[in-house]
């Protein structure tokens, strides 16, 4: 099992079965800068070897989610000597991020308070879950500042849609969580800053009813369903059924149904009294 590389503008929180990763660059509202992103990308690469996180949370620290990328970085290492290769590579390192995000084998939560702008935004269209405060803000902002959205379009579209894709995309259109939760970036919202840390408290406890295994199978089979053919669908997702069937997550879990007990996976929880 690999350790999880260091990092510096990066908080890596680990609690009993969740990682959380926040964003700390407070003071650019957590700008992606490019230490940013390779540390997070290298986080994302070494964690689907690490099994004892069943589930891996993103958030920002200093009340914002992401403003994107950033802009000083931009000016000062891109348009100021940088050659296009270079700049090529670096957005395409981008995209291979989105790609280690997709290939995560746990369930991927993101939290969105203050601002989710461009390439933040973009990282949360690949959540499994995401969850957002009503008053969060929200922009596709990169054709304001004369560059295209390149590497998160098509998981934009995706996300939303083709029609209102387009809208965003092309008018860098301002909007807020109740919208976003409207048009389906986020799948629940939320008041406040309080309320989002009891709702993803709540969302982790109810997702531990779910086997980590069969949780990482089908993350897969919903990966394959948006490439495969047909009839290569059929057999791919009959192939990870019977790997599942016969392996032992299911062996308990069926054993735990007919014996009327949690399997090994769903820890004690409490219920709405207090009570397990």
């Amino acid at each position: 099992m690999m350790t999880l590389p260091a990092v510096h503008d990066l908080v890596l929180d680990e609690e009993t079965d969740t990682l959380t990763i926040w964003f700390n660059r407070p003071e650019t509202r957590n700008a992606l800068s490019a230490r940013m992103a390779e540390e997070l990308a290298r986080v994302l690469e070494a964690l689907p070897a690490q099994r004892q996180y069943r589930f891996v949370v993103l958030r920002g620290k200093g009340g914002s989610f992401c403003s994107g990328g950033d802009l000083t970085m931009f000016r000062t290492v891109f348009q100021d000597g940088a050659s296009r290769d270079s700049i090529v590579q670096a957005n395409a390192d981008f995209g291979r991020l989105l790609r280690a995000v997709r290939a995560l084998p746990q369930l991927f939560v993101v939290a969105i308070e203050g601002v989710a702008m461009a390439g933040g935004l973009g990282l949360s269209c690949i959540a499994d879950v995401v969850i957002t405060t009503a008053d969060a803000r929200y922009a596709l902002s990169e054709v304001a500042l004369g560059i295209p959205p390149a590497q998160i379009t098509p998981v934009v579209i995706e996300r939303i849609g083709a029609s209102q894709a387009r809208r965003l995309l092309l008018t860098a259109q301002r909007f807020d969580g109740t919208e976003a939760w409207r048009l389906g970036f986020a799948h629940e919202l939320v008041a406040d800053g309080v309320a989002l840390n009891a709702a993803l408290a709540r969302l982790l406890t109810e997702a531990r009813r779910g086997a980590p295994g069969a949780i990482a199978l089908t993350k897969q089979i919903i990966s394959a369903s948006a490439t495969l053919a047909p009839d290569a669908m059929v057999a791919f997702a009959a192939e990870r059924f019977a790997d599942a069937m016969l392996g032992d997550e299911a062996r308990e879990g069926m054993a735990a149904f007919a014996e009327k007990r949690r399997p090994h996976w769903q820890p004690l929880q409490e219920n709405r009294n207090g009570t397990v």
